[in-house]
């Protein structure tokens, strides 16, 4: 259970949750079966700069390779963790990747240069985490003190498992529409047509993996305003 700390003030006390961070973790899948392995960890190392670019005002220690084929790092709060990893899978398609979010408090000081050398509920979470996602075969499992934890690693389940039913041009229309393109921008950008690119939408399962990623940014929304709330 996270720590709290408490305030008096005229009289009247107010409960605050101890900063809550998120620590991801991420894994290279079958990395010893990888060619062209020298290219693969170019890719990876600037895949890291370009996260630590692009998520800047989100990260609150930036993200660094740890052990090779794994890298982490550290979120002020959860709010686009999953926009994230999203994107810095895009970052190495075709290489695939396992992860592990730990959301909790920190034991140790924050190291807001690389996220290295720190201990705490955050970390051990996201630890627990990937290992569980090894062991069942997952992309992403979730870990922190919430009854909802289920619901959210169901959710991302179901958007991994449609999304696997997705042929490559499909997949790169969801890419593009979470960048806010337009029909007629992704038919442009993928050389197809617009009634194409309206068909995969309506024919597949595009617009429930959507929703259901909605669902899980209006969740971490809600989660990210009930620790900071005060009352």
């Amino acid at each position: 259970m996270s720590e709290s700390v408490y305030l008096s003030v005229t009289n009247k006390t107010y409960r605050t949750m101890k900063q809550q961070y998120c620590a991801i973790i991420g894994d290279i899948n079958k990395s010893r079966s990888l060619q062209r392995r020298a290219q693969t960890q170019k890719k990876f190392k600037k895949a890291v700069a370009t996260i630590n670019k692009e998520f800047k005002d989100d990260i609150a220690s930036k993200f660094l390779i740890t052990l090779g084929d794994e890298f982490q790092g550290l979120l002020r709060t959860p709010l686009h963790n999953y926009q994230l990893i999203c994107r810095f899978q895009e970052l190495m398609e075709p290489v695939s990747f396992t992860f592990g979010v730990g959301i909790g408090t920190l034991s140790t000081p924050l190291n807001t240069k690389e996220a290295i050398g720190m201990d705490g509920e955050c970390f051990y979470r996201a630890r627990n985490a990937i290992q569980r996602a090894k062991k069942e075969k997952k992309k992403l499992v979730y870990d922190f003190d919430d009854p909802a934890v289920m619901l959210v690693n169901a959710i991302v389940v179901s958007v991994d498992a449609h999304g696997k039913l997705l042929n490559t041009t499909q997949q790169k229309i969801v890419q593009l529409r979470n960048k806010g393109m337009t029909q007629r921008a992704i038919a442009q950008k993928l050389r197809i047509t617009k009634q194409a690119v309206s068909k995969a939408i309506s024919t597949t399962m595009i617009k429930e993996m959507e929703e259901s990623v909605e669902a899980l940014e209006q969740f971490f929304h809600r989660y990210v305003m009930k620790v900071n709330h005060i009352g």
